[in-house]
């Protein structure tokens, strides 16, 4: 698959990271109970910057190492990127990017690549901060794709390893993902909506992930949580998504209507549907992987597809 080439703006936040636990999750809401337990966000470092400075990050990879520049507001910010494979360069790849706002139509008004250039667009950040100078370690390119030859593999094997973009406050996604490991009975986040800056300890995050054996949709500050099985906490039913198999994961984040609702292969999760959570005001849309109380594994992300409406399943 392939998307038209669009021009872009976007507007790169400078983080100042935090690092502080996030105290212990207790379930509460329509939920039931039984929550996932703590979480807590490992040791990390501050950093800052002055308009007109120029911050370089840099990682090696084996056989290259990949720089991507993204200008902001009286900075230049440049990040190594691991790739597999593939010619690195800059720019990020030749599919449709547009920042937040932008002048965009439909289900790309936002942001959508196929991730088959030679690098990660650009416009795609790591977080959290301090973990930013070891992004290689965690985000790859990868030859295996859901649509072309490429998609990006995330190794969840730390706390957080997660890729954000800016967003309105409201907004349509979809994307493509695979993981090498039948969905986990612990607690684990794939994708989110937060209000903060892109640290996981910062602003409210709204998570769509895996839990008791299925997908479940989970509130940080108190550990609200959905099952998709309607709220047991046990492996019986639910949404389960086996290993090595691409699934299409669409959700729509309604910060000021405080409504989410999520989808999987074009079928709507009803459990996973909430009207009362918010108003938000998202800053960021985040994937990748964040461990709390399951294991490590790998996931694979492609097509991705952020917009003003639901851009669907197909191609």
């Amino acid at each position: 698959m392939s998307f038209l080439a669009r021009s872009f703006s976007l507007l790169t936040m400078v983080t100042l990271a935090s690092v502080a636990a996030c105290g212990d999750d207790s379930s509460s809401g329509s939920g039931g109970a039984g929550g996932s337990g703590g979480e807590t966000a490992g040791p990390g470092s501050t950093s800052s910057g002055t308009g007109g400075a120029a911050t370089t990050t840099g990682v090696t990879t084996t056989g290259a190492t990949t720089t991507t520049g993204v200008t902001t507001a009286g900075a230049t910010t440049t990040t190594g990127v691991t790739t597999t494979g593939a010619t690195t360069g800059t720019g990020g790849d030749t599919t449709t990017s547009t920042a937040a706002g932008g002048t965009g139509s439909g289900g790309c008004s936002i942001f959508c690549s196929d991730f088959e250039g030679g690098s990660l667009p650009s416009e795609l950040q790591f977080f959290p901060e301090y973990l930013r100078a070891r992004a290689g370690e965690f985000v790859t390119l990868d030859s295996s794709g859901h649509s072309g030859s490429r998609s990006v593999k995330v190794t969840g094997s730390d706390f957080s390893q997660m890729l954000g973009i800016p967003v309105p406050s409201a907004f349509w996604g979809r994307v493509y993902v695979k993981s090498d490991t039948a969905i986990q009975m612990g607690h684990n986040t794939y994708v989110a909506a937060t209000t903060g800056n892109g640290d996981p300890n910062e602003g409210e995050h709204i998570r769509i992930g895996e839990h008791q054996c299925q997908l479940e949709l989970n509130r940080k500050t108190d550990d609200a949580e959905k099952l998709s099985n309607g709220g047991t906490y046990s492996c019986d039913g639910g949404v389960k998504l086996a290993a090595n198999t691409w699934y299409c994961l669409e959700f729509n984040y309604n910060g000021p209507g405080s409504e989410v609702r999520v989808f999987v292969d074009g079928t709507e999760v009803e459990q996973l549907h909430v009207t009362n959570w918010g108003p938000y005001d998202y800053k960021l849309f985040k994937l990748g992987f964040e461990k709390y109380h399951g294991g490590a594994k790998n996931m694979w992300y492609d097509d991705l597809a952020l917009g003003s409406e639901r851009a669907g399943c197909g191609p």
